[in-house]
């Protein structure tokens, strides 16, 4: 329980610290930058998301969850082949962008989705082995070098949204050369043999390609806001959700670190079955009463107080960000569910609940962007969240967890 608090801690300090760095950088930019510069920003980092499903293919989580279910585990093995993968993922994304729809936009996000993928996968083996404060150093450092360049860039060059993307793209290759020196040791450990390349990438492949119905339709209710936003509405209203986005994404930061952190123990636990029903509904019942209580903090915060964050010409944030509070804290329900079906080797329901889910929510979200007003966009987020947790407690995870007892 003691490892337990203590890594929760680390992880959630950790990507605090990874997203004060964005933080920072928001007055910042948005005030240099504008509302519609800002908003171009935010475009690029919801494509990099799209092509981090497609390049990366989920194998960070398949090389977490291999080294508790798999006998003579070589995670070094697992993590050439997943750059096997998504280089050649990578080749075939940016064709496909720039045969039909060239833009320069999309392939930097493609070039920045790969790097990202590369290091997500390198520096997971930390994460799989409950190491928790070589994970986030890692972390740490990786946003404070684009944080950094962004700073370099912004000073020397023409200010534009292009100085952003670059930092982070120039902050994923310096981490990765950081984090392959310190970590080549390991690297040396992978067999380059036909066989065992063949073996890990069909594994990481059966693992990761049925989730990208998985992750897409998660992806669809957390970044496809912003490019209908881009299409139906004005880049200054793009820019204002854009900015809402970032201050409301904290929340979002703060589950995923919990998820990161009691993930590898919440396996360990169902290993010995140490964990039941009763331990689930209790962590729902405490999880409900803490999502209230930040939701009524949220709309306590005068809105003085997200303007002078934001700037004076983002007049909207708190209209935004008092409806982005629950509706991002409503994928703790789905995630705590999630993690548990993945041990029991559920992806395809789960791919099946997220699908639905993605669907209703690309439906619901097209109505309100063409009929509706851009202050309705984030309740189709809530709505969505809310829908997808309930349909996997009915037909997954209640069965998983009855089955067990």
């Amino acid at each position: 329980m003691r490892k337990i608090f203590s890594d929760s801690i680390i992880y959630v300090g950790g990507e605090l610290i990874v997203k004060i760095f964005p933080f920072l950088l928001l007055p910042v930019l948005s005030r240099a930058l504008g509302p519609e510069q800002y908003g171009k920003i935010s475009l690029f980092n919801a494509y990099v998301a799209v092509f981090f499903v497609f390049i990366g293919l989920n194998a960070s989580a398949a090389i977490i969850k291999y080294e508790y279910t798999q006998e003579d585990y070589n995670s070094a093995d697992y993590f050439f082949s997943s750059v096997i993968i998504s280089s050649v993922a990578f080749i075939l994304c940016v064709a496909g962008v720039y045969a039909f729809y060239p833009s320069d936009i999309i392939i930097l996000a493609a070039i920045a989705g790969y790097f990202q993928c590369i290091y997500t996968n390198l520096v997971s083996i930390n994460q799989s082995r409950k190491e928790a404060k070589k994970y986030m150093t890692a972390q740490v450092l990786n946003a404070a070098m684009s944080f950094v360049i962004t700073l370099l860039f912004l000073y020397c060059f023409k200010v534009s949204y292009e100085i952003r993307v670059y930092a982070i793209i120039l902050g994923f290759l310096i981490s990765i050369f950081i984090s392959s020196w310190s970590n080549r040791n390991w690297l040396k450990q992978a067999d380059f043999c036909f066989d065992t390349v063949k073996k890990t990438s069909s594994q990481l492949l059966l693992f990761g390609i049925p989730l990208i119905i998985h992750n897409m339709s998660f992806l669809a209710r957390s970044g496809l806001d912003r490019i209908m936003i881009s299409n139906y509405f004005s880049s200054s209203t793009l820019g204002n959700y854009s900015a809402s986005f970032q201050l409301s994404v904290i929340i979002t930061v703060v589950l995923m670190a919990l998820n990161k952190a009691l993930t590898p123990h919440l396996y360990s636990q169902l290993k010995n079955n140490k964990i039941s029903r009763k331990h689930f509904t209790l962590i729902f019942v405490g999880y409900f009463f803490l999502s209230t209580l930040v939701t009524i903090l949220a709309q306590l915060i005068p809105e003085g107080i997200y303007n002078l964050v934001a700037g004076e010409e983002y007049k909207d944030v708190k209209r935004f960000v008092v409806i982005m509070v629950p509706a991002f804290l409503s994928q703790g329900f789905y995630l705590i569910m999630a993690s548990t079906c993945f041990f029991y080797g559920k992806s395809k329901a789960i791919s099946y609940c997220t699908f639905t889910g993605g669907v209703i929510h690309c439906v619901i979200l097209f109505l309100v962007c063409k009929f509706m007003n851009v202050f309705s966009v984030p309740w189709v987020l809530f709505f969505s969240n809310s829908f997808v947790a309930l349909l996997m407690y009915i037909t997954v995870f209640r069965p998983v967890t009855e089955s067990d007892q």
